[in-house]
């Protein structure tokens, strides 16, 4: 019987001392003090669409609605902490009740409560306004605003991650009377929590943020102004940086990472564990990702030094499984594999597949992936399987995958989760989307995901991981090779930064050093 109770009831003060680093908490380091006024420019990839916390879909989408909202939690140490919630408990192995900071005001002056996190929660399970995040909590099964300040929610089976999705937008608190006023139109009015408002936004154009005075947060922001500028070309986004025209450029041109860091123009961060990279192949009867010898020769066959130093130019890190680095649960000793060729066309042999062996690779026109794939289609020559590489777009890329019909997948998983169950889940249990996308499904592996969601303990859920990966790599329906970073590059007066690792920047923390 699960007994346990209040093990997850912590209180902010006791929250930050439990995960802060202890030789920083024994020194009792305070972080620099921050300067108020200025404003900052962000050169960003691509325009943020929306700032719905619902609706809004990519990074800088995301980056600039949680500038906007507080979420419900955050992360520190690959850990939850807190956020709106002060503190947290679980009385029991499916309820969470979370206890909500008191005396905070959304933008539009109405309070922060209770009730307005049950409106947001039950406006992402609603499909009638075309919700993305609603796939992200179909583990719960009900929600309770007990009082002003308390939320209990239960979930329909023991999910230690469950409370994770909530640092992100799914955790984003708007505003429910801005919600109401606005409508499907709420992502050009957003009304929040956060440390700044929406002060104007121009489509493709540029997104002005401006200082919320009000914020629950003393003394944050401590700049006035933020504006994201989307810059779609990599070669732009550096030139503007060195022509001092913008503060911060995001993802840095990986080609260029190494003589930018030489040059010491400006400051460039590099945060591992952006993305995981992996082949995947297809078990249905037509293709050779049927034979499991043959996804297997593909975890000796292919160089991943040689993927690591061409394709990313010696950026971010080899991996050999799919839990990223800044995981609690990530080993960064596990390194099953050494490149064998002989054993690769042993296995090859074994495979029982008709000869020649051909496989295709639908490949969207992104340069890394190019580079990548091309150096997979040498490593697979070397073992007598051609693979024919197929250029698409994204649109077909899409449909092939959904479809069922993509022989291999070279793209591999974007955007970094804080808890590994957010994706391996979809990828490799019987009941993910990207398992059925490959036909995969292995009771065993859904036992162990059952465990890891069911672990009492962090220690519990990494055995549970451990050998989630070691079965994943023996069923190679997904062959990992490696774990990408984000880059940013700032200009040295900004101060206060703090990579995070899904790439999203806590303007909140910043200022400018005169």
């Amino acid at each position: 019987m699960f007994s346990r109770r209040s093990v997850l009831s912590l209180s902010a003060a006791s929250t930050a001392a439990l995960l802060l680093p202890k030789n920083l908490y024994a020194q009792g380091s305070a972080p620099a003090v921050g300067k108020p006024g200025g404003s900052l420019t962000a050169a960003i990839f691509a325009d943020p669409l929306s700032l719905d916390p619902h609706l809004t879909g990519n990074l800088q989408g995301r980056a600039a609605t949680r500038a906007i909202h507080d979420t419900l939690f955050t992360i520190q140490d690959g850990r939850l902490a807190p956020g709106l919630v002060e503190s947290w408990e679980q009385p029991d192995e499916k309820t969470f009740v979370l206890k909500l900071r008191q005396g905070i005001k959304f933008h539009d002056g109405t309070p922060f409560d209770a009730e307005a996190v049950k409106f947001n929660i039950d406006r992402i399970r609603d499909t009638s306004i075309g919700s993305i995040r609603g796939g992200e909590i179909t583990a719960l099964d009900t929600i309770e605003a007990v009082d002003a300040h308390t939320v209990k929610m239960v979930t329909k089976y023991p999910f230690a991650a469950f409370l994770f999705p909530f640092t992100d937008v799914t955790g984003c608190i708007g505003s429910p009377a801005a919600f109401k006023k606005h409508g499907i139109d709420y992502g050009l009015h957003p009304s929040g929590t956060g440390p700044f408002k929406l002060a104007e936004y121009s489509k493709d154009n540029r997104t002005v943020l401006e200082k919320n005075g009000g914020y629950w947060q003393k003394g944050k922001p401590y700049l006035d102004q933020v504006i994201l500028r989307p810059v779609p070309t990599d070669s732009t986004r550096l030139s503007e940086l060195r022509a001092g025209s913008v503060q911060i450029a995001e993802a840095l041109p990986l080609q260029d990472i190494q003589r930018l860091r030489a040059a010491n123009e400006f400051v460039v961060s590099e945060k591992p564990g952006f993305r995981w990279e992996y082949f995947g192949f297809n078990l249905r009867d037509q293709y050779p990702g049927k034979s499991k010898a043959f996804r297997q020769a593909f975890q000796w066959a292919i160089d991943r030094q040689a993927l690591h130093q061409v394709a990313y130019f010696g950026t971010g890190e080899i991996g050999y499984d799919g839990i990223l680095p800044g995981s609690p649960f990530y080993d960064p000793n596990y390194k099953p594999f050494k490149r064998d060729v002989d054993k690769a066309k042993r296995l090859i042999e074994e495979s029982g597949l008709d000869t020649p062996i051909l496989i295709g690779a639908p490949l969207q026109p992104d340069p890394v992936k190019q580079r990548a794939t091309q150096i997979f289609q040498a490593n697979a020559a070397e073992i007598g399987v051609k693979v024919n590489i197929e250029q698409i777009d994204s649109a077909g890329y899409r449909n092939m995958l959904r479809d069922g019909m993509m022989p291999m997948d070279a793209q591999g998983w974007w955007g970094y989760r804080p808890d590994p169950d957010q994706y391996l889940a979809i990828l490799l249990g019987s009941e993910g989307s990207y398992a059925k996308y490959h036909a995969y499904s292995n009771p065993e592996m859904d036992k162990l995901i059952q465990a890891e969601r069911a672990g009492r303990t962090e220690e519990e859920r990494r055995i549970a991981f451990r050998k989630i990966s070691e079965l994943m790599n023996e069923d190679a329906v997904y062959v990992p090779w490696h774990y990408s970073s984000d880059f940013k590059g700032l200009d040295p007066k900004v101060k206060g930064f703090q990579h995070a690792a899904d790439g999203i920047i806590n303007f909140a923390e910043l200022w400018i050093e005169a």
